[in-house]
């Protein structure tokens, strides 16, 4: 029989580990969030508006302006302000295979999403990124995506009157 707590710990020394520098990795995702953001706000401006209140192309609008308004302004204070006492000027990303994989599941369920309808799909998206992301109580697994979609269904149908189709 083998020995299965030395296989354990040589699988613990395979984990990879990425440092990248912290100021420079805060640049590069603001600039990359803000270059989907002006798509997002590009593809707003030609959702049709409603005479009633914010309807189905106003509210996509006024997002987009706010997470435009806050990635500005999280990257001039990220450019401009010193660090003062920062301890380790590196990221250190520790499982970069769950980080990819998690970020291929977003993916998958983006494009999954007009098979599953929005409810169903954020619920998943939700479970999938709880699980991926390390949660494994099984109450909150199985709880909060479903009431995210329905805290969704309640702000945008019944709230706001924006209909899915």
């Amino acid at each position: 029989m083998s020995d299965l707590s030395h296989d354990a710990e040589a699988r613990d020394d395979v984990v990879s580990e990425i440092r990248i520098s912290k100021k420079g990795f805060e640049v590069f995702v603001y600039i990359v969030l803000f270059l989907v953001n002006a798509f997002y706000f590009k593809e707003a401006l030609g959702l049709p508006g409603s005479a009633r209140g914010v309807g189905a192309g106003g509210f996509p609008f006024i997002v987009s302006l706010v997470i435009g308004a806050s990635l500005l302004a999280l990257l001039v204070v990220s450019l401009v302000v010193p660090r003062k006492d920062e301890v380790e000027p590196f990221v250190a990303i520790s499982r970069p295979a769950q980080v990819a994989l998690t970020i291929a599941v977003m993916l998958a369920m983006v494009m999954t999403l007009p098979w599953t309808g929005p409810l169903v799909g954020i619920a998943l998206l939700a479970l999938l990124v709880m699980w991926l992301g390390g949660e494994r109580r099984y109450l909150l697994l199985l709880g909060l995506p479903p009431l995210l979609s329905v805290g969704i269904y309640v702000l945008f149908v019944l709230v706001l009157g924006v209909y899915f189709d």
